[in-house]
């Protein structure tokens, strides 16, 4: 898996794909920090909701890269077609954390926060972080050519429900009370969101982790459902 994974980011820096989701992700952190000082909490947790959307992005363009051909001796050689998937998704993952650390040091770099960013605060705002851009490739995963052969689709799909998920406390709050579990099903992007903004930055007792969690196992389970759909479909 491991020479998969190398293979993957060579081959996907080779192809240039990456320029795109990179550059107007580098462009949108330049932006957003243009004026400053900027509340810490406030605005790690606005770049975590772009890491989340170009995270699906990239996630799209990488499972794109091999061709039928390629995709049927890559899982001949390597013996497993979800070895063969994860490895791809850890190479996206890959790109994330380095998104991620790039996200975080750039605004402490240039003096952006108006005031210092303590241990506990990076941490959190660092795990924040990660754990959307899980959420983002977990999603993004559904609407590959894995699954989808219309780029429309794909590409029109994973908009939908990223402009959906983000828009979710908005759905909640004008739902009739009997039906706002449907909230539930849709992926929870913009849960720690509100939960960073309300913490205090001071004590990791008065952070809810609920949120965090609920994406952990909501992505894990639309990664689960993914490998088994391409195994399906790709028989």
């Amino acid at each position: 898996m491991l020479e998969l994974i190398k293979y993957s980011l060579h081959d996907y820096v080779r192809s240039h794909k990456y320029f795109a989701p990179i550059s107007t992700y580098i462009i949108l952190i330049i932006v957003f920090y243009t004026y400053k000082p900027n509340p810490i909490l406030d605005s790690y947790a606005v770049t975590a909701s772009m890491l989340y959307v170009v995270s699906a992005w990239l996630c799209i363009s990488v499972l794109a890269l091999d061709t039928p051909v390629q995709r049927q001796l890559f899982i001949k050689h390597i013996g497993s077609m979800n070895r063969y998937y994860v490895s791809k998704l850890i190479s996206v993952f890959f790109i994330a954390i380095i998104l991620t650390i790039f996200t975080f040091i750039y605004p402490i770099i240039f003096q952006m926060f108006n005031d210092t960013v303590t241990p506990m605060i990076g941490t959190v705002a660092i795990i924040n972080h990660i754990v959307l851009s899980i959420l983002g490739i977990s999603i993004a995963s559904l609407f590959s050519n894995a699954i989808t052969d219309s780029a429309v689709n794909s590409y029109g799909g994973l908009a939908l429900v990223i402009v959906i998920s983000i828009a979710s406390l908005g759905i909640y709050n004008i739902l009739p009370a009997y039906v706002k579990y449907i909230v539930w099903i849709i992926p929870p992007a913009i849960h720690t969101h509100k939960t960073l903004i309300d913490w205090n930055g001071i004590s990791i007792s008065e952070l809810s982790l609920f949120p965090f969690i609920w994406i952990i196992l909501y992505a894990l389970l639309l990664i689960y459902l993914f490998l088994t759909l391409a195994k399906r479909l790709n028989k």
